[in-house]
């Protein structure tokens, strides 16, 4: 028989005791949580928004006012948003950061003078808020909130653009991390195979989880699709896996000090457009959505297309796959070929092919993108956010 000594006991039942408690707490917080109703989720990038306005033809600058005024067009009264994500990243961070690099700070004098106008306003007005000890990111998020809507942050775990006004120190250090050299393929994304990278991932969105007043976050591992240079599927999985349960560790930390759930949520990789993205598309990625799921890692998902919209995204699919929380479907801004963002009409009928495929809501990525045509430039159809999503 094994000898358990009473200092020994005294320190395994003070273990179990906070386990309980750790689990009770966890219990209660999301006891009074009843599940939220999303019919439509709009995504902000973070980007255009903080450089155009309405009724703005090319770059403008912005003011608090303007800021608030993008959540009240598309969180009116008798709009279908229940959820606003504000994105915060791409590779660099909007704000100012101490874990990462913030947007165009390493960005050299004669790089800048070759800026797009949109750059060049966009960091001048970031720079105006900050200066002036205001977060427009937080407004966005607090004016969320005050219309009863969820308010979400959105974090794109690999972005490749590969601007150099997204130029990380972290890339500029370890250049070899990347996962290539040219411009969209690779050299401005991570390779999520190192250990390194993983770790500096994840501080980038702990820092965010802890900074921002948010009801959580979304990880989006559609910008870009892509995270390892080699090794195999099962091994890719079980990085990538490690990943995503520390993190759900994580805001569940901050959510007990906060005295709330926070939510975790996952937009999978696509194919880049080449085929329709699957459950079993993105596990090959390194991304087994359907086991985060699984696990209570994952509060819900949503599933897109890259940059166009083509009408085919297997939801049954995905709905097969994922039996216990919602997946809601997403619908780009433009058919793709030069032709202009989707018209209201559009909109509503891409709406009504996910519902009917068994979509729980649906998703809307770059719909302000019209604003962004200087001369050229037009207004959103905000009317159709009354009709699309399924009726309450």
């Amino acid at each position: 028989m094994l000898y358990v000594s009473t200092r020994h006991r005294s320190a395994v039942w003070f273990v179990l005791t906070l386990l309980v408690v750790e689990l009770a707490s966890s219990l209660a917080i999301g006891a009074d949580q009843p599940q939220r109703v999303r019919r439509v989720l709009y995504n902000f990038d973070g980007d255009s928004c903080l450089s155009t306005k309405a009724d703005s033809k090319g770059p403008v600058a912005v003011n608090l006012d303007d800021v608030k005024r993008l959540i009240e067009e598309v969180a009116y009264d008798g709009s279908r948003v229940d959820t606003v994500l504000v994105c915060i990243n791409a590779q660099v961070m909007y704000y100012p950061t101490k874990v990462g690099t913030m947007r165009g700070t390493l960005s050299t004098p004669g790089e800048r003078a070759k800026w797009p106008a949109s750059e060049k306003q966009r960091f001048d007005n970031l720079k105006k808020f900050f200066d002036a000890n205001i977060d427009p990111y937080a407004i966005l998020l607090a004016e969320a909130k005050k219309r009863g809507r969820e308010a979400l942050l959105t974090f794109r775990m690999n972005d490749d653009h590969g601007n150099d006004f997204l130029r990380t120190q972290f890339l500029v250090d370890h250049a070899d991390w990347r996962l290539g050299t040219k411009q969209y393929q690779g050299s401005g994304a991570l390779d999520f195979g190192r250990d390194e990278v993983r770790e500096y991932t994840f501080r980038l969105i702990q820092e965010a989880v802890q900074r921002y007043d948010c009801d959580g976050i979304e990880l989006d591992f559609n910008r870009f699709p892509r995270f390892f240079k080699d090794g195999s599927t099962e091994e890719r999985v079980a990085k990538m896996n490690s990943l995503v349960e520390r993190i759900r560790k994580m805001i569940d930390r901050v959510g007990r000090k906060r005295g709330r759930r926070l939510v975790l949520t996952v937009r999978p990789p696509s194919n880049y457009g080449r085929t329709p993205p699957t459950p079993e598309t993105a596990r090959q990625l390194g991304c087994d959505v359907p086991a985060w799921v699984k696990h209570g890692w994952v509060d819900f998902v949503s599933v897109s297309e890259f940059l166009h919209e083509r009408g085919d995204l297997p939801i049954d699919l995905w709905k097969q796959a994922i039996t216990t929380v919602p997946v809601y479907g997403g619908i780009e801004c433009t058919k793709g070929g030069g032709q202009k963002n989707l018209t209201a009409d559009e909109y509503r009928h891409a709406a009504t092919q996910l519902l009917k495929a068994g979509a729980d809501g649906v998703y809307l990525f770059n719909f302000f993108t019209s604003r962004e045509g200087g001369e050229n430039a037009y207004e959103p159809p905000f009317e159709a956010l009354r009709d699309l999503g399924p009726d309450q």
